[in-house]
């Protein structure tokens, strides 16, 4: 197969699947066929990862690791893009309805960044607004996850109100939270102003990073 056909074969998974969506999020399952799945875990193991700490609540969320910032058009890929790149962006592009962003494609950003949460690390709820931001995504790149280990990403499926970033506003939201586990080779892509939080690592994990490929879907270009 030549390069070219190689490039126009779509990176995603012909058995990848909805798992579940609501009117601001979509879970999409098996996002890569498994060899280039098993690649991509590997590539994440050997990024070098460094602590940071919360910039939502630096006191009680705990330290992150993260590794790497890249800032990519949606549009396109270099011919030397990882499969998980390619894949991401096939699906984002096919929802952009979802962040009200329909055929929008070319006009738009996606950030790339690498990031590993460890027992005890959480991060705060939050809504993704402003910097040109109209969504966001996390794919899941560690290569087992327990539900008992937590880390599940939990979003509240509504436009976020003023108050929503004080905890005690958001137990009286009309809406239940939806609770997303860190399943393997899933993909999550959501609307900015959405609620969101990553829960606690629990000890349980031991020295198991919950891992994922995590940015922005922008509305300013490269």
């Amino acid at each position: 197969m030549t390069l070219a056909a190689l490039l126009a074969t779509p990176a995603t998974n012909p058995d990848a699947r909805v798992h579940s969506r609501g009117d601001r999020y979509v879970v999409i399952d098996d996002l890569l066929p498994r060899a280039d799945f098993e690649d991509t875990a590997e590539a994440f193991t050997r990024i070098r990862l460094k602590p940071v700490l919360s910039t939502i609540d630096p006191v009680y969320d705990g330290f992150a690791h993260r590794g790497g910032e890249d800032k990519q058009p949606l549009g396109r890929s270099a011919d030397d893009a990882p499969r998980w790149q390619r894949a991401v962006k096939e699906q984002i592009a096919a929802h952009l309805d979802l962040l009200g962003a329909p055929g929008r494609e070319e006009d738009l950003s996606l950030t790339l960044s690498a990031w590993g949460y460890s027992a005890g690390s959480r991060l705060s709820w939050h809504n993704d607004a402003g910097a040109g931001r109209i969504g966001a995504y996390v794919y899941f790149t560690h290569r087992t996850w327990s539900a008992d280990w937590g880390g599940g990403l939990a979003l509240i499926d509504e436009e976020s109100r003023a108050d929503a970033a004080e905890g005690p506003a958001l137990v009286h939201s009309a809406t239940h939270p939806a609770l997303v586990l860190p399943r393997p080779n899933r993909l999550i892509v959501f609307r900015a102003h959405t609620m969101h939080s990553v829960q606690r690592v629990d000890a349980t994990a031991g020295d198991r990073l919950r891992r994922t490929w995590t940015g922005f879907i922008t509305e300013d270009t490269p």
